[in-house]
Parts: C-alpha cells; structure tokens; sequence
C-alpha cells in the first residue's frame, strides 16, 4: 500500500508540474526575448541559431520556473483529489498527511536537486554559451558585411571599405576606415592590408592594420600619423541583458560558485563588490532549497477540511510564492548595504518559510487550524468580491 499511494501521488503531481513548467517558461521565455529581438534581426540570425540561443536562456528561466511549477504541481494535484473526494476517502482509511508526504517529499527533492544543478552548471554554461554565441554573430556580420569596393555601415559610426578581400584568408587590402564614434575627434584610416581577429576568451573583435596612415580632427587643429601596424578595437553592440560590466567580461552570472567565492575574497571586506557576488552565490543556493520548502508547504496548503475551502488552494499558492519572491528581493537588497553578513540575511526569507511550512504541516494534521482557517476565509471573501465569483441574479 504505502508503495501504491507513492507512486499515484508522484504521477497525480508530475502531469501539472509538467503543464506548469511549460507555461511558465513561455511567459518568462518571451519576456526575455523581447530585448534581444532588435539584436536577432540586426545579426540575421539563423533557424538553428535561433534554437541554440532559446536553449541557452533555458538555465536562467528555469531557475526561478522550477520552484514555482513544482508548488503548483502538489497544489493542482491535491486540490483536484480534494474536489473528488480522494481525499476524504484516503482519510476515511487512515491515511492522513504524514502517509502522502514522503510522495510530495520525493517530488520536492527531484526538482530541488534539478533547480541546483541548474544554478550551479547549467547557468554559467549557457551564459557564457550565450555571450559566445552573439560573439561569433557579430563577428560573422562584419565579415558579410564587407564586400570589395563596397562601403560597409554594417558597425554603428564606423565605415569600412576594402578594394580587395581575399577569399582564402579573409585578409582586406586597400582599407578605408571612418570612425565616427567619438564627433569631436573623427578619425580617417587608410591602409594597405587589414585583417579582422576574435579572441573568443576575451570577447573582443579586433582589426589589424598595417602601412598606413591615421587622420584626426580634434577641435581646429588636424593630425596625420603613418604607422607599420596600428590595432583598433571594433564596437560590438550586445544585448543589454547579457550579463557583465564590460563586453570583455562573463559576468557574475558566468561564473561557478567556486569563481564567485575566489572573486569575493579579492574584493575589499565592505565593499558593493564583494556584496555582490556573494549574493550571487547563496542565490545560487537558497533557490533549490527554496524549491524544497515551497514544495512541501503546498501539500497542507491545500488540505483544507471544509469543502468550502477547496478552490483556495491555487490563489493561496500563488500569494505565497509572490510572497517568498518578494522577501527574497528584498534580502537580496539589503544584502548590498553590508549591514548584516550576506549568508545570514539571504538565507532569512528560507528560515521563515521552513517555520512556517513546519506549523502548517503539524496544524492541518491534527487538524487544528485556527489561523489557517482565518487566512482561508479572508482569501476566500476577497475572491468572493472579484465580478466573475459573484452568483447571478435570475431576472
């Protein structure tokens, strides 16, 4: 029996989990997108292309989907046995909350370990993936871009020319170059060979020129210089969302724990710095364990004794996880004044909802649930004032 009711259960949570997981990561997937479609149609990105890059954004989503979809997953679940009367029928045959949790448990531990695997390889592997790629995008339109005896606008406030582009080597000869980038001071480059590099490590697009000559105007006054080689860093215009202070750098979201702690402690002890990568770290961490507790709350969440009570469970379930996300937030920017230890106050918001899980589970198994139920009664008539819940008057 105790083999039979695991595994019913774990089936009844995995269909709306994996409903929710899919919804939710559309919603977000699309919010997401959304800045970066300037950039995919300015770089003509490809079908296959386009995949590889939705499942490089898939860690980032998937982190903060995968707690929310598993709670709502053991919320439906529960309130559909609860609505058919399964529930009443296990518990007319002594099974009670303590006998389903170990089902709810192994689900909550599933995707727990699956939120951390995510946050901790999953997440800097698809964020330098994704830098990389619109890396080498950018790199391939230049090199589309410039065709002989053609002017080239393809880079903002730059103008490429090259008599001749080898087809072989990709080298450029008979280089023109306007570089409008900075009004006060525009620079003309001629050069007799040029050749494009990318240093992928470094996420820097580079242009070599040899035997040559620079022209400058700065205010009234004009300079010529002539050079054997002259190296000029070419402007690459990444996405906003991609994380990092500089195009050079991954970024904070790059970075494994084991990086963001070695980062941390070359920071100054009190500086905006060191807060921030620590609080990348126990992110990283609190967020599966926050996957766990979150999980489990939704069982006595919706085991609610009064039929009355039944269609509370998945409005209840979504305030509690705005709630969680919301003290998370708010941990997460106190963090950056240094005022307390980072560790201490990120792990907070989880403490709270481990208590609270704890009280909840307890009361609604020995069914004693006086705040629970005033809590139920008060979602219940805020519900009951929304126009759709309101019962029509026959004419």
């Amino acid at each position: 029996m105790p083999l039979l009711l695991l595994t019913y259960l774990a089936t009844e949570i995995l269909a709306p989990f994996f409903a929710s997981l899919i919804i939710l990561n559309a919603i977000l997937f699309l919010g997401r997108l959304v800045p970066l479609l300037d950039v995919i149609f300015d770089f003509g990105v490809s079908i296959a292309d386009f995949l590889r890059l939705c499942a490089y954004l898939m860690p980032k989503l998937l982190l903060f989907s995968l707690p929310m979809a598993s709670m709502m997953g053991v919320i439906i679940a529960i309130t559909r046995m609860v609505n058919d009367n399964e529930i009443m029928a296990l518990k007319a045959n002594g099974i009670g909350l303590y006998r389903m949790l170990p089902a709810v448990g192994l689900i909550a531990l599933c995707t727990a370990a699956l939120t951390t695997f995510t946050a901790t390889t999953l997440l800097p592997q698809g964020t330098i993936a994704t830098k990389k790629l619109f890396f080498q995008l950018a790199k391939e339109r230049i090199d589309r871009g410039v065709q002989p005896r053609q002017f080239s606008e393809g880079i903002k406030d730059v103008v490429l020319y090259a008599d001749r582009v080898d087809s072989h080597t990709g080298a450029w000869h008979g280089v023109y170059l306007s570089d409008l980038r900075d009004p006060k001071a525009p620079m003309t480059i001629v050069a007799q060979h040029g050749t494009l590099t990318a240093n992928a490590a470094t996420m820097q697009i580079t242009l070599q020129l040899t035997d040559g000559s620079l022209h400058r105007a700065v205010a009234q006054k004009t300079q010529t210089m002539y050079f054997r080689s002259y190296t000029l860093s070419l402007p690459m215009q990444m996405p906003a969302s991609m994380a990092g202070d500089l195009r050079s750098r991954i970024g904070r979201s790059g970075l494994t724990l084991s990086e963001l702690l070695a980062e941390a402690r070359k920071q100054p002890p009190k500086s905006q710095e060191r807060a921030d990568y620590l609080i990348e770290f126990h992110q990283r961490l609190t967020l599966p364990v926050g996957c766990l507790i979150l999980s489990l709350l939704g069982l006595p969440l919706t085991l609610v004794g009064r039929p009355s009570h039944r269609s509370i469970g998945v409005p209840l379930g979504l305030l509690v996880f705005i709630l969680y996300y919301v003290l998370l937030t708010a941990a997460k920017a106190f963090s950056e004044h240094n005022v307390l230890p980072v560790g201490v106050v990120m792990w907070l918001p989880n403490l709270c909802f481990a208590l609270l899980t704890l009280f909840f589970t307890r009361s609604v198994a020995n069914e004693t649930t006086p705040l629970y139920d005033r809590l139920v009664e008060a979602g219940t008539a805020l519900l009951d004032l929304l126009p759709w819940r309101r019962p029509k008057v026959a004419p």
